[in-house]
């Protein structure tokens, strides 16, 4: 499949550049990233201080965990940031991608209209239980992926009834919505529709002071939130590599200082 059809079949996701990839460019580096690194601002930083210190242009499309995944599997894109763990050591097992590196972490957190209670499970039984309206990326993106993580945690721990269907695993009823969209949009929907929203760290602060829903943070080691870089098999290395060895290099700390309202976006490993 060319990146032609995806571009197709994406046509309703925001992208950025316009890819024609190549086997022998070693001055263009096409990118699949997730929207929560585009959305909490940070990608663009990074991006614009890279190609002032290096002779390379970064074209990249900024869609959920599962659509970079599988433009990495048609090779349409060198290099993947992605936050989806388990996807990922498949999506390397398979012989898709090379070297998972971890490149920064934050966690994700509740953005809710009303109070919820201390702990994760109890809050998300409270939304169930009382029927709250719930918005859902449902874009089978790493964010969408650690939310049916927490129902089926639930399941297990409250006896709550999840389904599975093609808005992936969770409860029934008409106060959950599936929107099939980016992280910025269901903030955006929640906001509007006084509903609640799983939302990465980042992304949440970057829209803090637009919205009126309160970010509610948990502990729970379940919403641990990496992001790793990985190389795309059989396509350019050098501007990759590159670029890995930016973000490994002095945009780590570019990664480090990014602050939102005074609070860090990301944590980077040392």
């Amino acid at each position: 499949m060319n990146f032609k059809v995806i571009l197709i079949t994406l046509l309703f996701i925001p992208l950025s550049g316009c890819f024609a990839p190549t086997d022998d460019d070693t001055t263009t580096l096409r990118l699949a990233t997730t929207t929560s690194m585009r959305d909490s601002g940070l990608l663009d930083i990074l991006i614009s201080d890279f190609e002032r210190s290096h002779n390379i242009r970064v074209e990249y499309v900024a869609v959920g965990t599962g659509a970079a995944l599988e433009l990495g599997e048609n090779k349409d894109v060198d290099a993947l940031i992605v936050h989806a763990p388990d996807q990922e050591r498949v999506f390397i097992e398979q012989g898709f991608g090379l070297n998972r590196t971890l490149l920064a972490w934050n966690s994700f957190v509740l953005l809710s209209p009303l109070s919820l209670p201390e702990q994760l499970n109890e809050a998300f039984f409270k939304i169930q239980n009382e029927g709250h309206c719930f918005i859902s990326r449902g874009d089978f993106s790493g964010t969408h992926q650690k939310e049916q993580d927490i129902w089926r945690q639930l399941n297990q721990s409250h006896d709550v009834a999840v389904i599975s269907d093609s808005n992936g695993v969770h409860p029934d009823g008409d106060w959950y919505r599936s929107i099939g969209q980016g992280m910025g949009a269901a903030i955006n929907m929640a906001h509007e529709k006084n509903c609640i929203t799983l939302s990465d760290r980042g992304t949440a602060l970057h829209y803090q002071d637009k919205v009126t829903l309160q970010r509610f943070e948990f502990t729970d080691e379940i919403l641990y939130n990496p992001y790793s870089f990985i190389f795309i098999t059989e396509r350019p290395l050098v501007p990759s590599t590159t670029f890995l060895d930016y973000l490994s290099g002095e945009g780590k700390d570019a990664i480090a200082n990014y602050t939102i309202g005074g609070e860090p976006a990301f944590f980077v490993p040392y």
